[in-house]
């Protein structure tokens, strides 16, 4: 075993639990290590109790509550039925599930999401459950990856409990985008399991499970840092001059890639009909700079990030940890001769730290903040490694005025940005400046204790104090400044909105804006998926851009007024009501919020061949006398044909042709025209008003069928790819392990008296 002084000499002071034995860490280094990751996951788990206290639905916020919560139900409901979600026509813009990528389709992590929310069925408590549970798995993995950069154990349970403590994952990812926030609590881990490809030649298994999981939730952020990962650790393998250990990892990359384009492809092969952007552009909107950066460690800075809210951030959305200044206490002479080791996790910090600094938009890619968490994160396991590897032995003026400045440059940038900081400002920056003195003095106070224990007692403190200072954080800035849905809790409470309802049903209106209680008559977004009523208006990021145009429907449901009068506008081309073509059989009509009165509403009478089944000050439903329940199937031809539909499924619609004129007809079906619909016995012509799915039918087609199905495009292509992707994985882990198992059998002898030893 090494000696103190030896590893002074070596120019690494590492802990005494650190140290190696030739056969790997020692025991005492194994103990250690399990000590701090138990404390990691005890430390998280309290961290993410604390925004509970003064906001019990803290973790139910806009996109999970309108997006997350509704599509988990539906996967779990599939599932128990035994059927795959891969494309609904009942759900219109937002049914084709695999150009959204987001829907877990070959994501197993997904599923058991999915089937845990039908038994969990109390959508607050799930979703903080399920929150809580990704903070835990975020926090070991951070913890696994600095210890793979050789942090010891204390400085890695820091990173790994102030990781979940930071501002965008706590205000932003924890409490709304959590596929933001599956994708980063994965990422860790995957780069855990790759950096052990290339420093250690272990088992592929962990780097390509952990990476398959967070590709196929679908979330490109995640996906576009996981590649940026892959080429910092190429960069670490050049850099110390060991190319034949980037051979595994370019293997993973090819098998990954695989994968990511079974998931990705189909959305850009589909980009075409969407209103996803490709212009690249620079509007601010949360956007952010080097100023705001500069004072994330002050844990009550309100940076300037215009967003929904304004141009002033109204939560800490950049903080990441208070203790940041005690970088001040790194050398860097000491650092020069290791850096090779470093290179990877500088460069992962780098180009993250470009992305969250670039324009607003880069095409389909909004929102460079999403990616600060990355920045957050590579910071944080940065400083801890340098921390462990490259701190001064000996305290000086100089360093503690470093720290000083450091921290007095934080407060400064923080007020600076934004002068109107209430008291919370001066109590965290005192928490701060008291937890920086005390953490100063137990690492350099001159008692023999302090060589044992120093490192270990100033990692507990800081983890506490950031503990302190979470919860003085969430008592001033109690809830994310994203939309609160005010979503009801119970699922029996999603059965009650228009019970009255036959067959398809279009909301025309604006619900958020008009109060919880509306959630008494109405629902929005993916909260359709908890009820039994088909609708128009689910929750969809891509959106199908003619059909969101024409009744001026956004992406998460709903529309202006004017989609009222649309609806009962008569189509020129077909002469039929566009009500008619999209087989909608209820049509509820909300107040517009504007209308305070609500005369606008009042105005509004049941068209002929209609029925009033209810109305009120808010809102007028109406359901046709005899309802269509067509959704999916023939809606005009051209005069003088006639079809009969013979099966109508999501993926297939079988149509007989009884008439037909000479001349060959048009169908109009309704259907939105997604590329991947193919017809066999006719051909796919232009859609109607841009977007309803139209076959030609030749002549003479008199008795035949038509068969119109659906495939996302390139699609079994891609299953193959997804199949081979997967199998060349289980065969390399199966092989590398059989390797493995051969090379400790040789390693094993029989010595003179029988005993088998190493």
């Amino acid at each position: 075993m090494t000696t103190v002084s030896q590893r002074r000499e070596s120019g690494t002071l590492l802990e005494p639990s650190d140290t190696q034995t030739p056969d790997g860490p020692s025991q005492e280094g194994r103990k250690e290590t399990l000590l701090w990751g138990l404390v990691t996951v005890a430390a998280t788990f309290i961290g993410s109790l604390i925004p509970l206290i003064p906001n019990p639905r803290f973790y139910f916020y806009d996109d999970t509550q309108a997006g997350a919560y509704g599509i988990w139900v539906e996967i779990g409901e599939s599932l128990r039925r035994g059927e795959w979600w891969l494309f609904s026509d009942e759900a219109w813009a937002a049914g084709n599930y695999a150009a959204e990528g987001q829907w877990g389709l070959w994501n197993p992590l997904i599923m058991l999401i999915g089937l845990m929310s039908t038994v969990i069925t109390d959508a607050v408590l799930f979703s903080t459950i399920l929150k809580i549970a990704l903070m835990l798995v975020l926090a070991l993995g951070t913890f696994l990856l600095a210890r793979s950069y050789r942090s010891t154990a204390p400085w890695a349970a820091v990173a790994g409990v102030a990781v979940t403590l930071t501002g965008f994952t706590t205000y932003f990812d924890g409490s709304s985008w959590v596929t933001g926030l599956m994708v980063f609590a994965l990422l860790p881990w995957a780069w855990w399991g790759l950096r052990r490809l290339i420093t250690e030649s272990r088992n592929p298994a962990p780097a390509l499970i952990f990476s398959y999981l967070l590709i196929t939730v679908g979330y490109v952020h995640g996906t576009i840092m996981l590649v940026i990962v892959f080429l910092a650790l190429l960069i670490e393998v050049f850099v110390r001059r060991t190319p034949a250990r980037a051979v595994p990892l370019v293997v993973s990359g090819v098998i990954l890639g695989m994968v990511a384009l079974t998931v990705y492809l189909p959305g850009v092969l589909t980009a075409g009909v969407t209103a996803r952007a490709s212009d690249i552009g620079n509007s601010g909107f949360l956007g952010t700079d080097l100023t705001g950066l500069a004072s994330a460690a002050v844990g009550s800075a309100l940076p300037q990030v215009s967003g929904w809210w304004g141009a002033f951030a109204p939560v800490p959305v950049l903080y990441i940890a208070w203790f940041l200044p005690l970088v001040g206490l790194v050398s860097g002479r000491r650092i020069r001769g290791s850096w090779p080791a470093l290179a990877g996790l500088v460069t992962v910090g780098v180009i993250s730290l470009m992305l969250t600094l670039a324009p607003s938009d880069l095409g389909p890619l909004r929102f460079p903040i999403r990616l600060v968490p990355y920045v957050s994160l590579t910071a944080l396991v940065l400083l801890a490694v340098l921390l462990s590897r490259f701190r001064v032995r000996q305290l000086t003026g100089g360093r503690i005025a470093a720290v000083s400045v450091l921290y007095a440059a934080g407060m400064y940038l923080a007020w600076s940005q934004n002068p109107n900081i209430s008291r919370i400002h001066f109590v965290l920056g005192a928490v701060a400046a008291v937890g920086l003195i005390c953490a100063v003095v137990v690492l350099y106070a001159p008692h023999p204790l302090v060589r044992t224990w120093g490192v270990r007692a100033a990692a507990a403190g800081i983890i506490l104090v950031s503990l302190v200072a979470a919860v003085g954080q969430k008592h001033y800035f109690p809830s994310t400044p994203l939309p609160d849905f005010h979503f009801p809790e119970s699922p029996e409470a999603y059965d009650e909105p228009l019970a009255e309802a036959e067959g398809m049903t279009f909301v025309v209106g604006e619900p958020d804006r008009l109060g919880p209680a509306i959630w008494a008559d109405t629902l929005a977004s993916n909260a359709w998926y908890l009820s039994d009523i088909p609708t128009h208006n689910l929750y969809s990021p891509i959106m199908f851009a003619k059909y969101s145009e024409d009744l001026c429907m956004t992406s998460h449901g709903w529309t202006c007024q004017n989609a009222a009068d649309s609806l009962f506008t008569v189509d020129e081309e077909t002469g039929e009501l566009l009500v008619d073509l999209l087989s909608i059989d209820t049509v509820q009509i909300l107040r517009d919020p504007a209308d305070t009165s609500g005369e606008a509403l009042k105005a509004r009478m049941v068209p002929e061949g209609w029925n009033e089944v209810e109305r009120t000050g808010d809102f007028v439903t109406w359901v046709r006398a005899e309802p269509l329940e067509n959704n999916g199937e023939a809606v005009w031809a051209t005069p003088g044909t006639r079809v009969s539909t013979v099966s109508d499924t999501s993926q297939e619609l079988v149509l007989h042709v009884d008439e037909v004129p000479d001349g060959g007809a048009e169908v109009v079906t309704s259907r939105l025209a997604w590329p991947g619909y193919d017809a066999e016995g006719a051909s796919i012509a232009d859609p109607l008003r841009g977007y309803l799915l139209t076959v030609d039918v030749p002549a003479g087609s008199e008795g035949q069928d038509i068969r119109i199905t659906f495939e996302p495009p390139a699609w079994p292509v891609l299953v193959v790819l997804i199949w081979s992707a997967i199998g060349l994985g289980v065969l390399w882990s199966v092989l590398h392990l059989m390797q493995s198992l051969r090379r400790r059998n040789r390693a094993v002898e029989p010595n003179a008296d029988g005993p088998v030893v190493l």
